[in-house]
């Protein structure tokens, strides 16, 4: 028994002696750059599997020891290393007379017993051996998946693949050796040379005959070990343990087939170096047709690899030719119909299909032609109103009439009113079924379908809903359009709904009127010439709706009703109104003879840049002789120089018996609180106090010069009227400088527009 204890003990000491040994010997290290390498004790070195196990110790030792099961416990764990491993780690079994012993180390080639000389326990370790299981220690026996892994863990060994394509493999001669990079010629890389390769030399090719970027599947006992992506260069560095590993090109890339597409790990601790040749894709086109012999388009194929679980099944559509394209490696392909997950059997369009392709060798295009037998016919039946617009974005579905109305398909009308679905051969009905939201009515209609795929029929019209419209009446600066008079008429004398004549109509305080209609008919929109002043010029555009409501522009004229009897029409004749002054003459003509002709009223005609300019000293009667000679004065009116209002304003105020003044105006001029001040100035200083109505042409709302005309108005308790009008496309320069103006002149007495003015302060 005391013998017993005593080699019990010594040989726990020896297995905590040789842990601590192998730490400082057979450990690994990090490299800068991430590889990871063996210390110096084993770089470069072959390395083996030993096990050392208990043998011979009963003949000594007088103990219960079943030396049997040692035995049968190493021949396993030998066995299975080296199937693992396939063949590439050797595993030697030695003898021991340790008591209980059974201890797995990997140890260096050097101190294998084909030299002549074994070494184990403290001999093994004093050689490099690092322990990688011991019993004594555990107390346990070894399970093969726990051991496998440790010595994986330890036996790493640092791979460089450099993938090139078969173009620079062909460019390279047969007998020039030197441009042969240092990798292994055979699958099982026998003639692998010591030593790292010359980074940057792969074959005598140049960088760019590499495969950058391309993704590799590293394959162990049918196991998934590394997904491996290439660098710029075409190589890619990973950490693998002794045996044979298969490589297989991603199935995303354009590269399939490896040459080598098997290597061989050795046991050694030194960079393996290895050139894989990868070949290009082979262009195939598959043409598809149905039992009729016509091209099937948008046909669903997929092309699941035989025999290999690796790669992906490819899919592929046909175009509306029929034909369909995309790369596959070589091989044997099983091709089948590929309908949505979600379809049930009896919709498909074609009976199951299933039909092996291979894809040779070689580098010519392959063209496959696949003949499937259509159940089901593609029907395209056209949706239009009676006036030829679309109906758009309709659900409808299809009932069997032979079937009991059973529902054979569904689906919804496209942009341009295409219903589109397939349907096998028989007679059906379709129902549209539009919701509230869509213009049109719910209705059904029978369709026919042969045996050839024929149908009809292939248009059908659809009527559309009559509603209550609100038509919204805004102005262009975004104004409700409130008291607008206007007519809507159909435009091809039937409106639907028994309407057929013109409807005259009048907007609300909210710019809002109702109206009954057919939707998605065109109407006539009218705002007619009542030939007197009137608030919204005359207007008349063609218009269809499709919802029950509809919004309109309607432009303001310039002046609108002026009820006062002395007025005095104040012009802005600067450079800035060039634009704008045609319009606003035929508006002062148009006022002169609808408004002040034959009347008992006076008037005035004020025009200023610089200055003003009067067309009479005073107000005078409405005679034709003055109304005349004021057209003529209008006529002469030309844009140019600067605006100076205030001035205007002070000197028609001074007009004896005045009660209005009507400013038109761009606003192109200072309108802050001086102009305000001054301008309030002179109006209290006028004994009238006439009311001064100021109209901004092209002003946006609630900015600086609306705020400042419209401000000005209320002042004087008077109206503010923005009107906009279309502006000409060119600004003469001579007409924004004046008679004898100069650019200097106009720059050092310019005002900004009021995006120039920036922020709102507040002042109005």
């Amino acid at each position: 028994v005391e013998g017993t204890d005593r080699a019990r003990r010594d040989a726990m000491s020896r297995s905590a002696r040789g842990r601590t040994s192998s730490r400082g010997q057979g450990t690994q290290r990090v490299a800068p750059a991430g590889r990871i390498v063996a210390t110096s004790v084993w770089q470069g070195q072959a390395f083996y599997v030993q096990i050392e196990r208990c043998c011979g110790v009963s003949e000594v030792v007088s103990v219960r020891l079943d030396e049997d099961k040692y035995v049968k416990h190493s021949q396993q764990l030998k066995s299975g290393l080296e199937r693992y491993f396939d063949g590439q780690l050797s595993v030697e079994i030695l003898d021991v007379p340790t008591l209980y012993a059974l201890e797995v180390r990997v140890m260096p080639d050097e101190a294998h017993p084909r030299h002549g000389r074994r070494f184990v326990s403290e001999a093994a370790e004093g050689r490099g051996g690092r322990t990688v299981y011991s019993k004594i220690a555990t107390k346990k026996w070894p399970s093969l998946e726990s051991l496998v892994q440790l010595v994986k863990d330890f036996c790493r060994v640092p791979v460089r693949i450099t993938l090139l394509g078969k173009e620079a493999r062909e460019n390279v001669p047969e007998d020039d050796h030197r441009s042969l990079p240092r990798r292994v010629l055979t699958s099982v890389n026998s003639n692998v040379r010591e030593g790292v390769a010359e980074k940057g030399r792969f074959g005598g090719a140049e960088p760019q005959d590499t495969v950058g970027h391309a993704t590799l599947y590293c394959m162990h006992a049918g196991q998934l070990v590394h997904e491996l992506h290439t660098d710029a260069v075409g190589q890619v560095e990973t950490i693998l343990y002794p045996g044979a590993f298969s490589l297989v090109s991603g199935e995303d890339g354009n590269y399939d087939r490896l040459t080598p597409d098997k290597i061989a790990v050795p046991s050694r601790f030194a960079l393996l170096d290895i050139a894989i040749t990868a070949s290009m894709k082979k262009k195939c086109t598959f043409f598809v047709v149905d039992h009729l012999n016509r091209p099937f388009p948008s046909f669903p194929l997929k092309l699941t690899p035989k025999d290999d679980s690796v790669h992906k099944p490819l899919r592929v559509q046909t175009q509306a030719n029929g034909r369909g394209r995309g790369r596959l490696g070589r091989g044997i392909y099983v091709v089948s119909y590929d309908p949505p997950e979600d379809m049930p059997p009896e919709a498909w369009l074609v009976t199951p299909l299933r039909q092996e392709l291979e894809v040779q060798d070689g580098e010519a295009q392959q063209y496959f032609q696949l003949c499937v037998h259509r159940v089901r016919f593609s029907v395209e039946i056209m949706l239009r109103t009676r006036f030829q617009e679309p109906m758009v974005l309709c659900p409808f579905v299809v009932k069997s009439l032979e079937r009991g109305e059973r529902v054979v398909a569904r689906g919804t009308c496209s942009d341009v009113g295409l219903a589109r679905c397939e349907l096998p051969s028989g007679s059906f009905i379709v129902k549209l079924v539009p919701g509230e939201e869509l213009p049109f009515l719910a209705t059904s209609f029978d369709i026919h379908v042969t045996e050839d795929g024929s149908f009809a029929p292939r248009e059908h019209v659809v009527e559309t809903k009559s509603a209550d419209v609100a038509v919204n009446l805004i102005t262009p600066d975004g104004l409700l359009a409130a008291g607008c008079t206007f007519h809507l008429a159909p435009k091809f004398g039937d409106g639907g709904g028994g309407r057929s004549y013109e409807m005259s109509f009048k907007s609300d305080d909210e710019g809002r009127a109702n109206a009954t209609m057919s939707l998605m008919e065109p109407y006539i929109f009218r705002v007619k010439d009542t030939g007197k002043a009137a608030e919204y010029m005359p207007q008349e555009f063609a218009f269809m709706t499709d919802r029950p409501s509809f919004t309109s522009v309607v432009a303001r004229t310039i002046f609108g009703s002026m009820p006062e009897k002395k007025i005095a029409l104040v012009v802005d004749s600067s450079g800035s109104m060039a634009s704008y002054l045609a319009d606003v003459k035929a508006a002062m003509n148009l006022a002169l003879v609808q408004q002040f002709n034959k009347s008992d009223r006076l008037f005035n005609i004020v025009t200023y840049t610089g200055k003003p300019r009067f067309f009479r000293k005073e107000l005078v009667e409405c005679t034709p002789s003055n109304i005349e000679d004021a057209m003529r004065f209008c006529e002469h009116i030309e844009a140019g120089g600067q605006s100076s209002m205030i001035q205007a304003i002070a000197s028609a105020l001074r007009l004896p018996g005045l009660e209005a003044l009507y400013i038109v105006t761009d606003g192109k001029c200072d309108l802050g609180e001086e102009f305000l001040g001054r301008a309030k100035s002179h109006y209290f200083a006028c004994a009238g106090r006439p009311r001064i109505n100021t109209i901004g042409i092209n002003c946006p709302p609630q900015r600086l010069t609306y705020r400042g005309l419209k401000a000005l108005a209320m002042m004087t308790q008077s109206t503010f009227r923005a009107v906009c009008l279309e502006q000409d496309p060119g600004e003469p320069v001579g007409q924004i400088l004046g008679p004898g103006g100069s650019l200097d002149t106009v720059l050092h007495n310019a005002t900004t527009d009021e995006e120039d003015h920036g922020e709102d302060d507040g002042q109005f």
